[in-house]
């Protein structure tokens, strides 16, 4: 049997649905930072994602779910403690260095593309609204703002 089959005595690749049920019933674009995937999306996009050769020199523990994307090569991914981390592509380098905590619940984070729809409606958001936006994003994680892996404007 080849590498990975069946016989090679790994564990077949699951995901733990319970963890996902936050997700929203299906696929969204929230803003243009969070494409929020359905529990069936994330784990598919995982499964995708569960060959070593993807991870180049990056050992990946089981538990980690792909929980959206921007649409331009950033993810989304939970960590098996529950928390949401944002992944950078730049270069398409997967490394250590390319994840950031964002401290950051699945509710608090759909919560988050709810708060930059809003800010997105603006044609040119003034300062009062980015003022509303960070103060809004704090209020769901203390220094959201300031970890906030975008330019809000």
């Amino acid at each position: 049997m080849s590498p990975g089959g069946p016989d090679d005595g790994a564990e077949p690749f699951t995901v733990d649905a319970r963890r996902l049920r936050t997700l929203p019933a299906s696929t969204v674009e929230l803003c243009g930072d969070i494409t929020a995937f359905d529990a069936r999306r994330a784990e598919a996009e995982t499964r995708e994602r569960q060959d070593p050769l993807y991870w180049v020199d990056l050992e990946v523990p089981r538990g980690w779910v792909l929980v959206g994307d921007n649409g331009q090569g950033d993810e989304w991914w939970l960590s098996p403690r529950g928390d949401v981390w944002f992944f950078d592509h730049v270069d398409g380098e997967r490394a250590v260095s390319r994840f950031a905590p964002m401290h950051l619940s699945i509710t608090q984070w759909l919560m988050v593309g709810h708060v930059l729809h809003a800010l997105e409606q603006f044609d040119e958001a003034n300062d009062a609204a980015v003022e509303r936006t960070l103060a809004a994003l704090d209020a769901i994680s203390p220094e959201l703002g300031v970890r906030w892996p975008y330019e809000l404007v």
